[in-house]
């Protein structure tokens, strides 16, 4: 792999990581408002997390399957 291409790699794949670790801190701060430790709007906090982490499982989905397409054509 050249080196830009490498450069490229390491943007996707933090962009990957970041994603993905949204969407796992949403669905906890979900857990968490569904259990009553959110005193506030817990139901409805923990919909809306819900809800954003679902978009943003669908948009990692289509943004790991391109990224990887991108990969296999670098080898």
């Amino acid at each position: 792999m050249n080196p830009s291409a490498e450069k490229i790699f390491k943007m996707k794949f933090a962009k990957l990581t970041i994603m993905l670790n949204v969407i796992v801190i949403l669905v906890a701060v979900a857990i968490l408002a569904f259990f009553g430790l959110i005193p506030f709007y817990s139901i409805a906090i923990g919909v809306l997390c819900l809800i954003v982490a679902a978009v943003m499982a669908v948009l990692f989905r289509s943004h790991y399957k391109k990224d990887k397409a991108w990969l296999m054509k670098q080898e």
